[in-house]
């Protein structure tokens, strides 16, 4: 049996504990904080409870094969419901609704709103990169082979999506479909792999999804499931180094000395002491502006999930009833900005709280910028010394929920089960 210290018990240290636990390692997981859960749980200020990230997902098999792996199926804890789709505003006042899960759907919607479908024809060519993206950088821990000179030819690695759109759409509103959460999310277009595109293929066939009761219900599930699991989880034990010798692991540093370990599964969104740094830049978030509505005032027909492409270019969505985040780079107040698109809140706002990037990053990491195709082998993960594993924000394959289950569940693939006892002769 190894013993594993996972540290960080956000979705990234939750799942992959619970996914340990169930393939009989011994577990201990480490949380800084009083609770699990990490950002889950939300962002509290003031009378509201904000999402800091959007907080749907596509891929539900990801969730549905944590739950089955780790103990009884997700239906018996949680209930999941599709979403309609993302509403696209324009700068010129066009609103197109883009629904996920049917082709057909999405036709429509292009069709009545620009005449034509240039999307469908960028998409539908994709189920080959998908499945390999799937196969060699999701479904395994990836390694130099992963991305052997077969697969990057057909991925076209080294293409930027900004050349893979500007080749592809002449209609800039369409561009900016595809470019603005780029941008929003830190990154530049100019050194993001347009094979990252294929997320568009994803959420058109699997849809979006959420959590009934949201996140925070999700946290909740995984807290229950490592008591199931019987998990050993340590409240407020901040950790922040890796113990090694020439034999390799040893233990996990804190601040009340050294907890020991086979292997550590640093899942924290912190860098541990002892550990190489990777040669990359973290990713500078957009601000965030956090706002609640009142119920009673005049309330303008929204979506739960709005994309302005606009100049500034804005991502607002609803988390807790009411309590709106609004993903904007600052050019000006978000909510004028907003007013120009016929999006008018200001009367209806009763309360604001306003996040700089440098908040933003004191709460959490938000990834690695790309720096081309090679950023998927210098993010950790695939670099890590023996006895050391990453899953969450801050390791490949990124920040997104579907994208940390993916990771937790090929770190739990790698590390596999340990033997059953055989039984003792009566």
């Amino acid at each position: 049996m190894a013993r594993v210290v996972v540290v960080g018990g956000g979705f990234a240290g939750t799942s992959l504990a619970a996914r340990l636990a169930k393939l009989r390692h011994e577990v201990v997981l480490l949380e800084a904080g009083d609770r699990l859960g990490g950002r889950l749980r939300g962002h509290q200020a003031g009378d509201g409870l904000w999402q800091l990230d959007l907080d749907t997902f596509t891929l539900p098999g990801v969730l549905r094969d944590l739950f089955r792996k780790s103990g009884r199926p997700l239906d018996a804890a949680l209930t999941l419901h599709t979403l309609p789709g993302r509403r696209h505003v324009f700068a010129d006042r066009t609103v197109m609704d883009l629904p996920m899960g049917r082709r057909s759907g999405q036709v429509d919607a292009f069709l009545g709103t620009f005449g034509e479908d240039p999307w469908s024809p960028w998409l539908d060519p994709m189920t080959e990169p998908w499945d390999l993206v799937r196969r060699r950088l999701l479904n395994q821990v990836p390694s130099a082979d992963s991305l052997d000179r077969a697969t990057r030819r057909a991925l076209h690695a080294r293409r930027p999506l900004s050349r893979e759109v500007a080749r592809t759409f002449d209609d800039d509103r369409v561009r900016r479909m595809v470019l603005d959460d780029v941008v929003l999310a830190g990154d530049d277009p100019r050194a993001v792999p347009a094979a990252t595109a294929v997320r568009h293929q994803v959420e058109r066939n699997f849809g979006r999804w959420e959590v009934e009761g949201g996140m925070p219900a999700l946290a909740d599930a995984l807290a229950r499931r490592l008591e199931e699991r019987r998990v050993d989880v340590r409240l407020g034990c901040s950790a922040w180094g890796v113990e090694r010798d020439t034999s390799g692991v040893t233990g996990v540093r804190t601040d009340d000395g050294v907890v020991a370990a086979d292997v550590v599964a640093w899942c924290a969104p912190t860098w541990p002491d002892g550990l190489p740094e990777p040669a990359l830049l973290p990713r500078i978030p957009a601000h965030r502006a956090l706002v609640r509505v009142s119920p009673d005032a005049p309330t303008p027909e929204l979506a739960r999930d709005v994309a302005v492409h606009a100049d500034p270019p804005l991502h607002l969505w609803e988390g807790s009833p009411g309590c709106w985040t609004i993903a904007h780079h600052k050019a000006e107040d978000p909510l004028v900005a907003l007013v120009r698109v016929g999006i008018d809140l200001r009367d209806r706002v009763v309360e604001r709280h306003d996040l700089a990037p440098a908040d933003l990053v004191r709460l959490g990491h938000w990834g690695w910028q790309w720096r081309g195709w090679r950023t998927v082998l210098q993010r950790p993960g695939p670099t890590l010394p023996p006895g050391v594993v990453m899953a969450g924000a801050h390791a490949h394959p990124g920040p997104s929920l579907e994208a940390i289950g993916l990771a937790t569940e090929a770190i739990a693939e790698r590390l596999g089960a340990v033997p059953r006892r055989p039984a003792t002769p009566a």
